[in-house]
C-alpha cells in the first residue's frame, strides 16, 4: 500500500458570500511532501476538513484511505475545521509574526 502525506500552508483570503451571514473564508495551499505541485482551495472556517481531503483526493486520483493530511506536526482529521487551528492564521509580516 502506498501512502503518502501532505502539508498544508494556510493564508487568510476574506471573500464576499452571497448568503445574508457572510461565512469567512480562508485560502489552502495543499502540497505532497516530496515538494510537488500546489493545489489551492478556498474554504470556510466552519467548513470540514473532510471537504477539502476529499476535493485534493478527487483531483489527484488518489484514495482517501492512503493519503494523510498534516499540518505542523500533527495529523488532521476529517471532522475538524480550520477554527480549530488558530495557529494556522499566523502570516509573516516585516520579519514579526502577526495573527490575524
Amino acid at each position: 500500500m502506498v501512502s503518502s502525506s501532505t502539508t498544508i500552508s494556510v493564508s487568510c483570503a476574506p471573500k464576499k458570500s452571497r448568503s445574508r451571514t457572510p461565512q469567512k473564508k480562508i485560502t489552502v495551499k495543499v502540497k505532497t511532501q516530496q515538494g510537488g505541485e500546489e493545489d489551492v482551495y478556498k474554504i470556510g472556517y466552519g467548513t470540514h476538513m473532510s471537504r477539502l481531503m476529499e476535493a485534493y483526493c478527487n483531483n489527484r486520483n488518489l484514495e482517501e484511505g492512503t493519503v494523510r493530511f498534516i499540518f505542523g506536526k500533527k495529523q488532521l482529521k476529517p471532522r475538524s475545521t480550520p477554527a480549530q487551528f488558530p495557529e494556522l492564521f499566523l502570516t509573516v509580516e516585516d520579519g514579526r509574526r502577526r495573527r490575524h
